[in-house]
Formats: C-alpha cells, structure tokens, sequence
C-alpha cells in the first residue's frame, strides 16, 4: 500500500494542482479573461473518462495504462504552461489531453485497488480508507505547494513542478504488483461502454451509488463557496471563509485517516445510506452557526461525513462493479462527480446573496431528498 499511496498522492496532486497553477500562470501573462475556460479544459474531460476506461478494462498489464495516463498528464500539463504565452488555443488543447488522461490518476487507479490488496473484505475496506487518505491529500497539499511556489518564484515553475509530480508519479506506479484477475467472479471479458454506462442505471447497488454520488456532490462541490456565504453573513472578514474551507479539507483528512485503522463495517448499500445520512446531518448543522470559530467546527464535521461517504462510495464501487468493469464503472462515476461538482459550485455562485443560512438549509434538503430517493429505490429489491 505504501507504492500505491505515494503514486496516487503523487499523481491526483499534480491534478488538484493543475487548475490552481493554471489559473496563476494564465493571470500572470495576461490572459486572466480566459482563466475559467482553460480551468474547464482540465475538468470537463473527466466526462469522457469511460472511453480512456475503455483501454484499461482491456488491457492485460494496467499499470503500464496507468503509468502512461500519468505521462501523458505530465507531458500535455507542462507543454500547455509553457505555450501559454504564446498561443491561449495551443495551451486549451494541451489542457484538454491532460484532462482526458486525468479520470484514470482517479478512478482508474482506484478501480485497482482491490486487486491490489487481496479478497479479505476487512483489508480492501482498509484500502479504501487510505485512498480516500490520498484524495484528502492530494485536494490539500497539491494546491498549497502550488501556491507557495507560485509566491515564491512563479506560476509557471508551480505548474511545470506538478507536471514533474505526475511524471515521479507514473514511474511509481510501475512498482505496483502484477495482479491476476479474480477467479472467485464471473470471467473478466471487457464490457463495451454502452452497456458499462447502462450499469449505473440497470444494477441496483450501482445505481444507487451513482445517485448518492452524483447528487450529494452537487453541494459538496458547493462548499468553498458556502464559506464564503457563512462568512458574509456573519459578517466576518473575507478571509475567514478560508478558514472554514482549510477545516472541512481537516475533517476530511482525520476521518480518512481513522478509517484506515479502523474500517467501515457492513454492507456496502448500507455504508452508502449511511454516507449519506452524515452528510445531510452536516449540512443541518451548518444552520448552526453563530460565529467563525462555531462555522470551523462545523465545516470540519461536514468534511468528516463526506470522508465517510466518499470511503462509502469507493467500498460500494468495488462491490458492486461486475468483472472486466472496474474501471468503467470508477472512472464513469468519478466523472459524474466531477461534473455535479461543477455544477454546485456554478449555481451555489449564483445563491451567494441569499446567505449562509438558506444555502445550507438547500443542501440539507437535498441530501435529504437524495436518501429517501435511495431509500425507496431499495424497496423493491428487498421485496422480492
């Protein structure tokens, strides 16, 4: 786990990384009009992410899949900073190869993870909890260290360092073990993407899934901008609401952590309703909040809960995936929550005037919404 833990920190920081540095880099030679676009040119591939999945459900030796997606990301991440003074066009192009390769440094390796570590249910839910570790990782340090950098020297030696974590990254996942396929399942064909995509919906712990994923990460993805309301509603300074965000991102990474001594338990449907349940009640607390110090507190329980639903999410993935799927059905689903995330952050934007207060009491709704939907999609299942 400790060859898998710094590949994936390696890899999924350089892409935390990316939108930051870029941001800064394209800010720092003058084309900061641009800056949403070419941010987007790095996430809106991960909607592609099943066709690059497609590749990795076939191939006979996936870490070399894998190592080339981090190759790929360092090499297109590095040339698009270093065109960006001289053509905004040629660095979207090089931003949108890194974005495509991007979905298999996240689900993709994570679609491995069991494999990796073995059938022993308990040992894959402890790996679980170290990938969602180095996602709470990789959302935290990436970003930072591209700020410092970028304060200290400039943008542009920020991103090409990240783009120089990615390649580090790729050479380690080479040091990953040789996995044989798993017996005790069906025979591991490849699943064409039409009939991969249909899973989500036609099997009923995966749909159930995606619908907890997908709709819960609309108001997660939200969450930076919620402390930007809670703070303007309590009239605190500016600078507060990065406080609260730097205590979810805490709460996160604590909960990852203890789960990885200590592993979720029980089925992974029930993990998922569970998931979702501390995650709305999260968002119930955020009515709570009287002050900065009270908002930390209760940013720092919500990043909690959704390090517990995301751990939730990834045991319920690996259940549930039918063989010679697993990348399909990691990379499709970390696709959808990249997108719902987007879509948070776009319409919480939007919310901001109305106030901490209501924005939380919106997301608490929805969770809510989201559970009972699951909830009732178990009900006939259970039936028969």
């Amino acid at each position: 786990m400790l060859v898998y833990s710094l590949a994936a920190c390696l890899l999924r920081g350089a892409d935390a990384a990316a939108i930051i540095g870029i941001v800064l880099a394209a800010r720092g030679v003058g084309t900061g009009d641009v800056t949403g676009v070419l941010a987007a040119c790095i996430t809106l591939p991960h909607l592609a992410g099943p066709i690059a999945a497609q590749l990795l459900d076939r191939a006979r030796r996936k870490k070399l899949v894998l190592a080339g997606a981090g190759v790929v990301y360092a090499v297109a991440l590095g040339g698009a900073v270093l065109l960006l003074p001289i053509s905004v066009v040629a660095a979207a192009g090089g931003l949108l190869v890194a974005g495509f390769a991007g979905p298999l440094l996240t689900g993709g390796l994570s679609s491995q993870l069991a494999a990796i570590v073995g059938p022993t249910e308990r040992t894959r839910r402890r790996a679980q909890g170290v990938d969602a570790f180095t996602y709470g990782v990789a959302a935290t340090v990436g970003p930072a260290v591209v700020a410092v950098i970028a304060s200290t020297s400039t943008p542009t030696t920020a991103v090409l360092i990240a783009a120089v974590a990615a390649g580090v990254g790729a050479i380690v996942v080479l040091l990953l073990p040789n996995v044989e396929p798993d017996t005790s399942r069906s025979a591991p064909t490849a699943v064409r993407l039409r009939a991969a995509l249909g899973m989500l919906v036609r099997l009923p712990g995966l749909r159930r899934t995606t619908i907890a994923t997908a709709v819960t990460a609309v108001p997660l993805g939200a969450v930076p901008l919620l402390a930007v309301a809670t703070v303007d509603s309590l009239g605190a300074a500016e600078a507060s609401s990065a406080v609260l965000t730097s205590a979810y991102g805490a709460g996160n990474l604590v909960v990852s952590a203890v789960l990885i001594a200590v592993p979720l338990r029980g089925t992974a449907d029930r993990l998922v309703r569970f998931g979702v349940v501390v995650v709305a009640v999260g968002f119930a607390l955020g009515l709570l909040v009287s002050s900065v110090p009270v908002g930390a507190v209760v940013f720092a329980l919500l990043g909690v809960a959704t390090g517990v639903l995301f751990t939730a999410s990834l045991a319920a993935r690996a259940a549930f995936s039918p063989a010679g799927a697993e990348a399909q059905v990691f990379v499709s689903m970390a696709g959808i929550k990249v997108a719902s995330s987007s879509v948070g952050t776009a319409v919480a934007g939007a919310l901001i005037p109305l106030g901490g207060a209501v924005m939380f009491a919106i997301a608490a709704t929805l969770t809510l919404l989201t559970l009972l939907t699951v909830i009732v999609d178990r009900r006939p299942q259970t039936t028969r």
